[in-house]
């Protein structure tokens, strides 16, 4: 099996295993919000907010150095397993010595407790086996996919219970270390064999760690800044309207796109040595990012109050306003991602960092500003779409700044889909109109329903014409990848019946 075709399918594995997760986390929440209330669901931001700091300033960076390594060997797979569980041992003590100081700085001196036992979470997931680590290198998806399963099957009905029983946020803390302990077991299972304690060669690691770790905080920072303020300028409720919208609009990128992303970095290692091929791929992969997130896009955009009322219910208004804005987010953090991911590949991760820096400095001075000046929520979400969109086309251009021809491929399959989504859109519309849904709650949905099957259909019939008749390299090359996995998946669905 070819290097792509292997991404490919490791793409399939990983973004079908977020997409389940995400159908049983669609269904929990569809159900939390009509039991919690906003201000539960702001408690619980801030503490992921601080939580997934500190793990990210515990987080060795282990995963990316054997991941975008030529070879591995066992010894620098166990040295990469001992300093992340060391780290996350030593900032989760911090984190519980720290905690009335971090609930002060948020306000929220109630928290105190909550981040103390959150703090659990950070060694508990250090403890899995570094074998998942060897499974990602080797595209190896498929155990991942089950493990990821498994751990949601334990946390919906889990978290459902615990609302019903304690109706406040712990619900959400105490299911997810439930779920993290089941998640070191199956590793387990899976590895069949512990990991050896071994600092050996950590120094060389930690060589390439160093800005990862920096490049991640810094990142975090960026990608957390504006929940921070409207935590700070806005009530619980309001916190908690703009994190569920935030977690709408991510959805699509967190649960689908990013893990089909996720395989990326070991195949662009392969290409590191071939600055054509390297671009070549990144090019593809942004182009596909594209052709499927500006529809996405576009959907939630057009029914995000369909959307709200129908996953969060009727006291999330808030949400229903800010939601198509932060659509936006979802969109540029994809392409974010790719082409950070080919930075890392080809070992250039301190311009990332410095990169993600001087983002988070124009975005902080963006929203103080706007806090100062008495925007509204939805002006600070637009503040935060519009530079973080700005800072990712600069990546993209200095990229390919040595061959701008695929910044023109790129931009050029940007406006084609943009195109078939304009057509696809009137058209959805117009049928939508002759069928005439009516009006109300139920109306809506089944309106939604019609016009987003329409629209999409559309689109997709639109691209592939548009496709064939302009010869274009990527679409082409995307049908020969899609053509045979999907031959093949007929093949076998025949064979089992």
């Amino acid at each position: 099996m070819s290097v792509t075709s292997k991404v490919v399918n490791s793409a399939m594995f990983a973004a079908s295993a977020k997409l389940i997760s995400k159908l049983l986390g669609v269904i929990s929440t569809m159900v939390l919000a009509r039991i919690l209330a906003p201000e539960e669901f702001g408690y619980i931001a801030i503490v992921s907010i601080a939580l997934y700091f500190f793990d990210i300033l515990s987080h060795a960076a282990s995963e990316q150095y054997i991941i975008q390594k030529t070879t591995v060997s066992r010894r620098e797979l166990h040295t990469a397993w001992t300093a992340n569980l060391l780290l996350k041992l030593a900032i989760a003590l911090v984190i519980v010595l720290l905690a009335p100081w971090i609930a002060i700085f948020f306000e929220r001196p109630e928290l105190t407790d909550a981040f103390r036992l959150s703090a659990l979470i950070l060694p508990i997931q250090a403890l899995k086996s570094p074998i998942y680590i060897l499974l990602k290198r080797q595209l190896n998806f498929a155990p991942l996919f089950w493990s990821s399963l498994a751990e949601r099957l334990l946390a919906v009905p889990l978290v459902i219970t615990l609302a019903f029983a304690l109706e406040s946020f712990w619900a959400f803390i105490l299911t997810d270390i439930a779920a993290k302990l089941l998640a070191v077991v199956i590793s387990y299972f899976i590895a069949r064999k512990l990991p050896r304690f071994t600092l050996s060669g950590v120094a060389v690691q930690w060589t390439f760690s160093k800005w990862m770790m920096a490049k991640s905080v810094v990142g975090y920072m960026r990608s957390q800044i504006d929940t921070i303020v409207v935590s700070k300028a806005f009530s619980g409720g309001v916190l908690g309207n703009y994190h569920m919208a935030r977690e709408l609009a991510m959805m699509p990128a967190h649960f689908l796109l990013g893990p089909a992303i996720e395989p990326l970095l070991s195949a662009f290692k392969n290409d590191k040595d071939d600055k054509n091929a390297l671009m070549n791929n990144v090019a593809f992969s942004l182009i596909v990012a594209m052709i499927i997130s500006i529809p996405l896009c576009v959907f939630i955009w057009n029914y995000a109050e369909t959307i709200v009322f129908i996953l969060l219910g009727e006291n999330w208004g808030i949400a229903a306003t800010v939601l198509p804005i932060l659509s936006l987010l979802f969109f540029y953090w994809t392409l974010m991602q790719i082409i950070e991911t080919a930075f890392i590949a080809n070992g250039n991760v301190r311009l990332i960092f410095v990169s993600d820096v001087i983002s988070l400095l124009l975005i902080t001075v963006a929203l103080t500003v706007g806090v100062t000046l008495s925007f509204p929520l939805e002006g600070l979400a637009w503040l935060r779409v519009l530079i973080g969109f700005s800072v990712t086309l600069l990546l993209i251009v200095f990229f390919f700044k040595t061959n701008l021809c695929y910044v023109r491929e790129v931009f050029l399959a940007a406006v084609t889909s943009l195109f078939c989504c304009a057509l696809a859109y009137l058209l959805a519309g117009s049928v939508v109109e002759v069928i005439g849904l009516g009006y109300g709650g139920g109306a809506q949905i089944w309106q939604s329903l019609l016009w987003g099957t329409v629209f999409f259909l559309t689109y997709a019939i639109l691209l592939l014409l548009t496709g064939k008749l302009s010869n274009n390299y990527h679409f082409n090359r995307l049908l020969s990848i899609l053509g045979p996995i999907l031959a093949r998946n007929s093949r076998n669905n025949r064979n089992c019946q």
